[in-house]
């Protein structure tokens, strides 16, 4: 017969035993629903970076994209919504007037600007209107390169280097005078086989992911400068931008492919590099002014 005090021990112990084993039975249980917990997670996770996948390669493919363009409709009442519309529509009739009058003088980006600086004055002297000009051109460059008509796209992006200038010099003060050079390789970058340069600018002013996949494809390719001696011997003054040199003294005007070059074209070059060179000092001495003024 077993005494009270041993039973009471044996009880004690038996108590001790099952307590220890529910313990351990809580722990692989608590253990089994945090695996499947960081399962769920994981496959949750998967789950949305799929659809966030999904999402991008629709967002980037979609014909929708407007490829930032300004100005939004959006949250606009009805009299803004139609003034901002009739704006929109002025911008078109102006750029179509400017597009036809640059067409007509073969390229010459000065002489469409004296046709329609009258006309279009309202353009011209509106900061906004200027800007959904130079988006519009970008969106519309950005489009011609996705469906393939790089030559087309290469007219659009001069365009808006053009107008991006214009406002840097009229509007903003941060440059006296246009990067001739710039515009003119935007301007014949298909023809000159160098989609880089174009896909390159229009791929920095735009808010989408629309011309990454683009770029890659053409990243490769050496960007053209050009020589700005009418009589250059190379085939449309066509050379690596690498190789090419700015004048000296109006910096951002000009562009030759060698001091051949540059002593031929200096006789014609002469007056426009003492403008150049005026616009310049100016612009200067209006910064050293605005700086010192108290």
């Amino acid at each position: 017969m077993v005494s009270r005090k041993k039973a009471k021990g044996k009880a004690r112990r038996a108590a001790k035993a099952e307590k220890a084993k529910a313990i351990e039975v809580k722990d692989e249980v608590d253990e089994v629903a945090a695996n499947y917990n960081q399962s769920r997670m994981g496959q949750l996770q998967m789950n949305d970076d799929a659809q966030k996948s999904d999402n991008t390669r629709t967002r980037t493919a979609s014909p929708k994209c407007h490829h930032g363009l300004v100005p939004s409709h959006r949250r606009q009442s009805h009299e803004e919504f139609m003034d901002t519309s009739n704006n929109v529509e002025n911008c078109k009739g102006f750029l179509k007037r400017f597009v036809h009058e640059f067409d007509s003088a073969a390229g010459n980006f000065l002489e469409a600007y004296h046709a329609t600086k009258e006309t279009y004055g309202e353009v011209w002297n509106d900061p906004g209107k200027m800007k959904f000009v130079v988006s519009y051109l970008i969106t519309c460059g950005t489009s011609k390169v996705l469906e393939g008509h790089p030559k087309i796209a290469s007219k659009y992006a001069a365009l808006a280097s053009y107008f991006e200038q214009y406002m840097e010099v009229d509007f903003l003060n941060t440059r006296p005078y246009p990067n001739w050079p710039k515009i003119r390789e935007l301007y014949i970058s298909s023809s000159a086989a160098d989609e880089h340069t174009l896909v390159s600018f229009l791929k920095k002013r735009i808010p989408c992911c629309c011309l990454d996949e683009k770029y890659k494809q053409v990243k490769s390719i050496s960007k053209i400068g050009i020589c700005f001696n009418p009589k250059c011997p190379l085939p449309g003054g066509i050379t690596k931008r690498s190789a090419t040199k700015c004048c000296s003294r109006c910096r951002w005007a000009v562009n030759y492919c060698s001091e051949e070059c540059q002593e031929a074209a200096w006789p014609e070059h002469k007056a426009d590099c003492d403008f150049y060179v005026h616009c310049f000092n100016a612009d200067l001495e209006a910064r050293l002014e605005s700086e010192l003024r108290p």
